[in-house]
């Protein structure tokens, strides 16, 4: 990611070889560097430095793993037994989640995404909170655990999921909020 343009200074290494005539003997060269020149800095170098693909990652795996316990939820459990597979909370937020953390590593190539990864991740919060509290008031309800005891253990692993794409999101938002201040300010 980092490129350098050095003017180097040549600098000559006579062996003891060479004072015999007509030897010419192994000539070494050196090169050293004469001036540093600093690198121009990249339009999101302060966000970039702080790794948001890392975070990116982790909010596209959490995204995948929502997705995969949201079609477990609706082929395995009737539609009116959770509000979880009513409102299709997990399935709806690890597609955003997906979504947003590919915006978010997108910015390497494309710094002109901020903005929409900035929505992205708000967007994604919001509706991780909405699926909180449904969530909530799904384990708060003793109802289904006399029908499916599993079910109840699987919903806390999806609460727990849940809150990990809440902190991935606040994390980013932060990180990206501070990009656009500093940027403000130039």
């Amino acid at each position: 990611m980092a490129c350098a343009n050095f003017a180097m200074d040549l600098i000559d290494d006579h062996s003891a070889r060479r004072g015999a005539q007509g030897d010419e003997g192994p000539l070494i060269k050196h090169y050293r560097v004469s001036e540093l020149i600093p690198a121009p800095e990249l339009p999101l170098h302060q966000l970039l430095k702080r790794e948001p693909a890392i975070w990116a990652g982790m909010q596209i795996s959490s995204g995948v793993l929502s997705i995969g316990l949201g079609i477990m939820f609706a082929a395995s459990f009737r539609i009116e037994d959770l509000l979880l597979t009513l409102f299709r909370v997990p399935i709806i937020s690890g597609i955003l989640f997906l979504v947003a953390g590919f915006f978010s590593i997108m910015l390497y190539r494309n710094p002109g995404l901020l903005q929409m990864c900035f929505h992205s991740n708000v967007l994604c919060l919001a509706l991780a909170s909405i699926g909180f509290v449904l969530l909530c008031l799904d384990l708060s309800k003793p109802v289904h655990l006399q029908h499916h005891p599993i079910s109840y253990q699987v919903e806390i692993l999806v609460l727990c999921v849940t809150l990990l794409d809440m902190i991935i999101s606040t994390v980013l938002i932060f990180l990206i909020n501070a990009e656009k201040r500093r940027h403000r300010k130039k």
